[in-house]
């Protein structure tokens, strides 16, 4: 494979002007300063064994590589592909006080050079997991959530500088303190758990607000903070229940990372040399890595193409590359005390390298869990994924779950077609009978809406159907993920995609109203607040239902329902999706409710209302959702 490094990538001479013009912030900045990848290790981490990746563009081909230490200790060292970086692997096993560790590097030519790196005895207790409690998931894009420190918006050296609110792909100056300072809020709602769209630098010159452009691995984007900011925030999440879900990109990154514009390895990125051209692009395709009848172009294609122009593709099957990004986010793990991991794009990384690093997260964290976006149709394409399903992907993934594509679709088909046998609603209770492919069903995110896709509530296109699917969202299986706004009523379709990617309101100190709080919410906004609030309340206090079987009927003449059953609590809910009245069968509703004289009905504004059982069988208008909680079930 070609040497080339001809744009995208910036040449040696326009990323030597760019150094010195300040326009690139990272460790090459100050000349003869080095960067360690990663910067500390612990001894109680994977058996405090740990390759580091040292960089600086004075380093050329190294010569040689030393440490003296009295407790950490220098296993082996080996140049890297192309000059100016070296590899080392440590062992800081033994450490038992923290302390900083000097490494030298000799370059073939010029003096020695000095590494420092910080070698731990343990981890600090910041985890939280509890994952078998099946909280409800909430995603926030940091960009457009609140500004918590408006002091960030315009940082010098990042090629994006300020804000721009107005234009719809400028970065708006959301940040981690500002969702940090609403954590209070998700509580109230009734979140257990917060997804994150990344948080790494995105260091390009436009459009990197979402995060999915890296351009170093060990960096937060100093627009949405600190490393300090995103270990308080995960801290005081903790703090109120919550878990954090850390979005990681290991498919491509950003052509001016840093790794990139002075390159390691050009075998690091599938189609290196000639710059960006629509022929290099993805075929998008994920179904070739699993089709047996694949032709090898198709599969090159969508593994080897480059998911946008900004976006190389990177090839995880390289060795060294594998082992880079693994320790990356071990590290981001251990450091911040992270939950979860959302894995973007997973099909479309090398299949063995994939599992081989979610693997190793899993040994490492084993509480952790670890879920993959996977847009595919069909749930065995998912179910493949997973591991301990027996079939597809590989016998062993270290994932728990996929997010749920195949039940996302079923809901669309149902709010568009309404009644149906194997159609409409139909296809929801079809997709769900298919749960035997999955080790456990419970770790499948669910979700309805997300910043790729339109609003749910444009989707459905009518307020009952939108209420429905929330229902079916937030109380049926799996783990729901609720994407951030529509509590409140967020309704914009993806077209483009930034329309649904806007500003809470109340999230910037310049705003006129705050919908954080009832007073500043619309009438509107409260009501839906109140559904979510309510569906999000009776899924917290009726953990025994909601831990509990689930059972469903087939959809007869549009009435479908399913009801959670836990030791002494049941849920039941009731969606008609019919275009006039129907009602439950009593031979179905009977058994939920196991003799119950009374139940509770949640209200459109998020309150109960006590009636007796048999209301239950009453019939509902066209798209009507009946929720119904048996508290204490005899």
């Amino acid at each position: 494979m070609s040497l080339s490094i001809s744009p995208p990538f910036a040449p040696p001479a326009w990323r030597r002007t760019l150094i010195g013009t300040g326009l690139i912030c990272n460790a090459f900045c100050t000349f003869g300063q080095l960067q360690v990848d990663p910067p500390w290790w612990w001894a109680d981490l994977e058996g405090g064994r740990v390759e580091v990746l040292i960089s600086g563009e004075v380093l050329g081909t190294v010569q040689d590589v030393q440490l003296e230490d009295a407790s950490a200790r220098l296993e082996a060292w080996r140049p890297a592909t192309l000059p100016g970086h070296v590899w080392a692997t440590l062992d800081v096993g033994r450490v038992t006080e923290e302390h900083e560790v000097a490494i030298r590097v000799k370059p073939a030519q010029g003096r020695w050079r000095t590494a420092r790196f910080l070698a731990k005895p343990r981890r600090e207790a910041n985890r939280y997991d509890r994952w078998e409690e099946g909280p409800a998931m909430y995603l926030i894009m940091p960009d457009r959530f609140a500004n918590g420190n408006p002091e960030n918006d315009d940082v010098p050296g990042m090629r994006e500088r300020g804000t721009n609110r107005d234009e719809l792909y400028a970065r708006h100056g959301g940040d981690l303190d500002g969702i940090t300072a609403h954590l209070p809020y998700l509580q109230s709602l009734g979140v257990g758990a917060l997804w994150l769209t990344p948080v790494v630098e995105n260091d390009l010159a436009k459009t990197s607000y979402h995060g999915y452009a890296c351009t170093d691995a060990y960096r937060v984007d100093p627009r949405l903070g600190t490393l300090d900011s995103y270990k308080t925030l995960v801290r005081e999440a903790h703090k109120l229940g919550i878990r954090v879900v850390h979005d990681w990109v290991p498919n491509h990154w950003g052509n001016l990372h840093r790794l990139l514009t002075h390159p390691v390895d050009s075998g690091w990125v599938h189609n290196w040399s000639g710059g960006y051209t629509d022929q290099k692009r993805t075929n998008y395709r994920s179904t070739t890595v699993l089709d047996a009848y694949a032709i090898p172009s198709d599969l090159r294609g969508f593994n080897d193409g480059w998911f946008d122009r900004m976006m190389p593709d990177m090839d995880q099957s390289h060795p060294d590359l594998q082992r880079y990004m693994g320790t990356n986010i071990v590290w981001w793990m251990a450091e911040v005390g992270i939950d979860g991991l959302r894995i973007d794009t997973y099909t479309y990384g090398d299949q063995d390298a994939m599992a081989a690093m979610t693997r190793r997260v899993a040994n490492a964290f084993p509480e952790s869990f670890m879920f993959a976006e996977a847009w595919v149709y069909g749930a065995a394409k998912q179910a493949a994924l997973v591991e301990g399903s027996g079939f597809g992907w590989s016998e062993v993934t270290g994932l728990d779950g996929a997010v749920d594509f195949a039940w996302h679709f079923a809901m669309q088909e149902a709010v568009h077609e309404g009644e149906g046998w194997e159609r409409g609603i139909g296809k929801v209770y079809e997709v769900l009978a298919e749960d035997f492919l999955y080790p456990n069903p419970r770790a499948m995110v669910t979700f309805l809406d997300n910043h790729d896709t339109h609003r749910w509530l444009a989707e459905a296109g009518d307020e009952a159907k939108a209420k429905a699917g929330l229902a079916m969202l937030l109380l049926g299986r799996g783990t729901p993920c609720l994407y951030y706004g529509t509590e409140l009523g967020f309704a914009t379709r993806c077209e483009p995609d930034g329309k649904v990617r806007q500003d809470m309101p109340g999230g910037w100190p310049e705003d006129t109203r705050n919908a954080f709080s009832a007073e500043g919410r619309t009438a509107s906004e409260n009501a839906w607040y109140g559904w979510i609030h309510g569906l999000l309340d009776v899924r917290n206090a009726a953990s025994d239902a909601l831990s509990g079987t689930l059972e469903h009927t087939f959809p007869k003449e549009g009435l479908y329902a399913f009801a959670r059953r836990g030791e002494s609590q049941t849920v039941i809910v009731t969606v008609n999706a019919a275009d006039r009245p129907r009602a439950l069968r009593s031979e179905v509703g009977e058994p939920w409710l196991a003799g119950a004289d009374q139940v509770h009905r949640l209200l459109p504004n998020g309150q109960w209302l006590e009636l007796p059982a048999q209301a239950v069988f009453e019939s509902l208008a066209p798209w009507e959702c009946g929720v119904w909680w048996v508290r204490d079930r005899p």
